[in-house]
């Protein structure tokens, strides 16, 4: 006897909701050579992206709606951290003609001048030993977070060879801001607050606790704004720098990653998604939206442009009303459980127009027998969502296909919905291996799963370099 498993039934669900459309349309896409994309930064005209393995892109933003895509540029020969060795990039800031990169063979200075033809200068001596993250600059000044070596301190009045000035300790520094004569630290789920009136001669004045480690800090307009993952994101009142008081805290959607300022408001790198929040003298409120479909690292911006540095990927979006119908996914990849032969099972998908216009359905439809949608999307007001139940009847191993909308959205006609089925790996739902691994921080000794049986276990790899 043939069993059909479902999660729960829904025919036909819309919501309708009073809203205002979330202001971000989308108007260039790049798929660049690099990829693990970990940061951006925006330098008068200059968009760089600084990734992990295949290098780093540059692109011309003198037109801010596209990505003029100028060359791709490694640290170092055999650089960029593609297929193992070389010399893998992580953060970036820059000033005038200069970049810095932390990188997993220390801290790199760029000329780019010539952008179209970049110019690495070499590492600093001494840092090629350490594991750097973020780091931030205000005028000679350069701040670079160390982890557990602190936050080194750079004078760069000459800025092809920054000169070392001090270390301000820390128990794991990770993002930094600088408010001459303050810095701010993110130290795990504190931020340290340090006079550098001397930089040579750093002093401790105190600490905020969050409740969340800090993935980024932001200084802007009076205010330091902490991005806290799953948290969300705080905002801070610097009216005595020294003392900075908590004003509000916005939960975003998923983990809010990085962040940056642009005409009075804060765009949010949030995983998922872009978010743009705005402090109104009251509370943190979300005037600006967009699922991007792609693993969002990191955040830029220029004018009303706002440049997401996605996993492989770069975007380029406008804030500004919204005059058509603007369509949002609330997930951009359906990754069922294992289903026996024979049996279904249903995920959901939300789809939302977020415009100011009626959202008009063409087509919509799976590309793989084994996916069955049960309620094709029809026509969507201003604020409505409805979700789309998809049904996967399992025959086969392995198969994957996809949910394809097409509608009379200006900037993305198309959207496509990732489903994938029984695939060649782990599947939600299917027995784990046991495994044994050995610590390589926080902890000594190992880790073997059939030790924590009846327990959740959560594994996340991230790795600095």
């Amino acid at each position: 006897m043939v069993s059909h498993i479902y999660a729960f039934f829904l025919p036909f669900i819309i919501f309708t909701t009073l809203v205002f459309p979330l202001n971000l349309t989308l108007t260039d896409y790049h798929d660049p050579v690099a990829n693990h994309i970990l940061d951006a930064e925006v330098v008068d005209d200059i968009l760089i992206v600084s990734a992990m393995i295949q290098g780093i892109e540059f692109y011309n933003i003198s037109n801010p709606a596209n990505l003029n895509h100028l060359t791709n540029f490694t640290l170092s020969s055999g650089g960029g951290g593609g297929g193992g060795g070389g010399t893998k990039s992580n953060c970036v800031r820059a000033i005038e003609n200069y970049a810095y990169f932390t990188s997993s063979n220390g801290l790199y200075v760029v000329n780019i001048a010539n952008p179209s033809n970049p110019q690495s200068l070499g590492s600093i001596s001494n840092t090629n030993n350490l594991i750097l993250e973020n780091l931030d600059i205000e005028e000679n000044t350069l701040a670079v977070c160390a982890h557990a070596d602190g936050v080194l301190l750079y004078d760069i009045s000459n800025p092809q060879n920054p000169s070392y000035t001090a270390t301000i300790n820390a128990d794991n520094a990770w993002a930094v801001a600088i408010a001459d004569p303050f810095i701010y630290i993110a130290n795990n789920n504190e931020i340290l607050i340090v006079g550098i009136s001397d930089v040579n001669n750093p002093t401790h004045i105190g600490s905020i606790n969050t409740d969340n480690a800090i993935k980024d800090l932001l200084i802007s307009n009076g205010f330091l704004y902490a991005a806290l993952g799953s948290n969300g994101l705080t905002i801070y009142d610097l009216s005595n720098p020294a003392n900075p008081q908590l004003l509000d805290s916005f939960n975003t959607n998923t983990m809010a990653n990085r962040i940056t300022a642009f005409n009075g408001k804060v765009a949010v790198a949030d995983w998922d998604d872009v978010e743009v929040l705005e402090w109104d003298g009251e509370s943190l409120n979300q005037v600006g939206y967009k699922n991007t479909g792609n693993r969002t690292m990191a955040i830029a911006a220029k004018g009303n442009f706002i440049y997401s540095a996605e996993w492989a990927s770069v975007q380029a979006f406008e804030f500004g009303e919204i005059q058509g119908p603007d369509i949002d996914l609330s997930t951009w990849e359906l990754n069922y459980p294992y289903v026996e032969n024979g049996d279904s099972y249903s995920l959901f998908v939300d789809i939302t127009n977020n415009g100011n216009e009626t959202l008009t359905t063409i087509d919509n439809y799976t590309t793989h027998s084994e996916f069955t949608v049960v309620n094709p999307l029809t026509t969507l007001e201003l604020g409505e969502m409805q979700t789309v139940e998809i049904i996967y009847n399992a025959s086969n191993a392995n198969t994957s296909g996809s949910y394809r909308v097409y509608s009379n959205d200006p900037d993305e006609p198309e959207i496509i919905c990732e489903t994938n089925g029984n695939i060649d790996g782990a599947n939600i739902g299917e027995p784990a291996p046991d495994f044994e691994l050995n610590y390589v921080a926080n902890g000594s000794g190992s880790f073997q799963l059939s030790d924590h049986l009846d327990e959740i276990i959560v594994i996340a790899f991230f790795a600095p370099n």
